[in-house]
């Protein structure tokens, strides 16, 4: 019978077979702890390393060569899909990486698998595809504003949380344009009840001009 280490030897042997045939970067991570064990030749080339470097630099690879800023929402849903153990289900993101002769950060599409697991299912080892995005137009700036969004909502969260559900409802409200009499009119309320309301939400939230209201609407899909 075949070891687990020889059974994961082999994946890899199948898949840098398959990798130079395939139009993206190929990794494989394990993930106690989170280290690189296998990119595929064009993704080395990229970043000006060779594997055993790249091994080398271990835990540490992300912070050298990816922009952490935009990786905290998404590991949150990667850590969400290895929970479920599931190989045939991945989890498709944008991350920005560091090319070896590029000054600014160029945007990749990704998703991610689990590639190989424990005889009790947990998964130990991962496959990342990456695609770079940089020359397709619009797409880039839209991988901005989603970059964007995502910081927003992680550094307002607890803010938004500390509103009840009538203030999420006014709030919604207000991003719609609706007046202070036309959301009493729905909600079955006085107009001071929902000027009072408003005036929580702004100081809940700091809140200081309409686009604000909008903006947290968005953030956290009230509308």
């Amino acid at each position: 019978m075949e070891t687990d280490a020889a059974i994961l030897e082999e994946k890899i042997t199948l898949l840098k077979e398959t990798a130079r045939l395939i139009p993206c970067v190929v990794i494989v991570h394990q993930l106690d702890p989170v280290t690189p064990i296998y990119m595929s030749k064009k993704g080395l080339s990229q970043l000006g390393i060779t594997l055993d470097e790249l091994q080398e630099i271990g835990s540490d690879y992300h912070k050298r060569f990816f922009n952490n800023e935009d990786m905290s929402g998404f590991l949150q849903k990667i850590k969400a899909l290895l929970s479920r153990k599931n190989p045939d289900e991945s989890f498709s993101f944008f991350q920005q990486v560091k090319f070896k002769d590029r000054k600014k950060w160029v945007w990749h599409l990704s998703a991610l698998r689990i590639f190989h697991q424990a005889q009790d299912g947990s998964p130990t080892h991962t496959c990342t595809t990456a695609i770079p995005i940089d020359q397709m137009k619009h797409i880039p700036k839209k991988a901005e504003r989603l970059l964007a969004e995502s910081m927003f909502f992680n550094k307002n969260l607890d803010n938004f949380l500390s509103l009840g559900d009538r203030e999420k409802e006014i709030l919604k409200f207000v991003a719609l344009g609706e007046s202070s009499g036309e959301i009493a009119e729905k909600l079955f309320i006085s107009i001071e009840t929902v000027r009072t309301h408003r005036k929580n939400i702004k100081h809940k939230l700091g809140i200081k001009s309409s686009y604000e209201f909008t903006k947290y609407a968005y953030a956290f899909d009230l509308i």
